[in-house]
């Protein structure tokens, strides 16, 4: 027993090593250029014109067409999760991509089967030739060789945790990592229109699961795809006059704290809670998004103390006290408010915004409550 009990706690220590080097996709910050050697896919800007957005992309999705994923598989069960987020939310819903499910799964199974000999110690979009289960160097490329157009942006994220019962626990838990992160959250809810989903369960020998999303966006992009990108042109863009935001209005069981991932926001805090993200209609260095309030209340009307990250452009415009976005992978018209530590438990909060987009005033107030754990 204690022998066993030994091993759960090695096998929780390792995946939390993981999770720290967990990467993001899409919705990183700045240029056309991939940066996926240090855990983040960009949002692209490349060959994009002056001036403010135009209308190049659909609105926000109600619905999809019913995937064909196997009923009680890993990915039923975390393409039903990420769309009910993204319609609550207002940012669209994503229809299933068998191509990218070809891409993702490829990865996923080359994570696992390098992670668990001890090949790699981190999880990473890239992979090595030579390696164990080797599919194609880049989320792009894979995507590319499992039959994706040559036009297509594709992003992804990826994680790891420890082995759960069911697969459709670890779908809760694979994308409740991404929700309760800064650059994984922004991801999961960007642009994108399309999700291809991987997953490899753990084994006895080694019960650490991993899953990888992959996301694709073809419609009224602008530019030449990165290794890793998801386009601030086109896919599902929200009307100029719009302000989405997670926790989505009257959300439940709102994780408390954040979740760990490389490249880590804000170093020097050691147990934030989880962080509120604000976005607005935003094309990649041209429009910005600037802070005049952003506050985060108990129910008593206590202030959390926070931090609020921008992208680096919107630090001269912004009255209220904000810092630069310490690694530039936040894209233009975001806003991240990080609370120092963690959020009480069955809580119920209420986020107050004031900003302006381009100068425009936008605003928002509203209220989620935490989880009892």
């Amino acid at each position: 027993m204690t022998i066993k009990n030994n091993f759960k706690l090695s096998m929780a220590g390792i995946a939390a090593s993981l999770l720290m080097a967990a990467c993001g996709g899409g919705g990183g910050g700045g240029g056309g250029s991939d940066n996926a050697s240090s855990g983040t896919a960009s949002v692209s800007g490349t060959g994009a014109p002056t001036g403010s957005q135009t209308t190049s992309g659909i609105a926000p999705r109600t619905s999809v067409a019913t995937p064909t994923y196997a009923a009680d598989s890993f990915q039923i069960a975390a393409f039903n999760q990420i769309n009910a987020y993204r319609s609550a939310m207002g940012v669209g819903m994503l229809s299933q991509d068998p191509i990218l499910d070809t891409s993702a799964q490829a990865h996923s199974l080359y994570l696992f089967s390098n992670l668990s000999t001890g090949v790699i110690s981190a999880l990473s979009h890239n992979e090595a030739a030579g390696n164990a289960n080797y599919y194609e160097d880049t989320p792009l490329s894979r995507a590319q060789k499992a039959g994706a157009p040559a036009t297509e942006f594709v992003g992804e994220n990826v994680a790891a945790g420890v082995a759960t019962a069911s697969p459709s626990e670890a779908a809760a838990d694979c994308v409740g990592q991404a929700l309760g992160s800064v650059y994984h959250l922004v991801a999961l809810t960007y642009t994108q229109e399309t999700v291809g989903l991987g997953y490899t369960p753990g084994t006895t020998a080694y019960p650490i699961y991993t899953c990888s999303s992959d996301f694709g966006e073809v419609t009224g992009v602008v530019g030449t795809p990165g290794a890793n990108s998801i386009s601030s042109f086109g896919g599902q863009q929200i009307s100029t006059t719009t302000l989405v935001h997670s926790p989505y209005t009257s959300e439940i069981g709102v994780a408390r704290a954040m979740r760990t991932e490389s490249p880590n926001p804000a170093v020097d805090v050691s147990a934030p809670g989880r962080p509120i993200l604000v976005r607005v209609n935003a094309v990649q260095s041209v429009d910005t998004l600037t802070v005049i309030q952003y506050t985060l209340k108990d129910n008593s009307g206590s202030v959390v103390d926070s931090r609020i990250l921008v992208p680096s452009a919107a630090t001269a415009g912004s009255t209220a006290t904000v810092v630069a976005d310490p690694n530039n992978k936040l894209p233009s018209g975001t806003a991240v408010l990080l609370p120092l530590t963690a959020l009480k438990a069955s809580t119920t909060y209420t986020v107050n915004f004031v900003g302006a987009r381009n100068g425009a005033t936008v605003s928002a107030s509203w209220n989620f409550t935490t989880a009892a754990n």
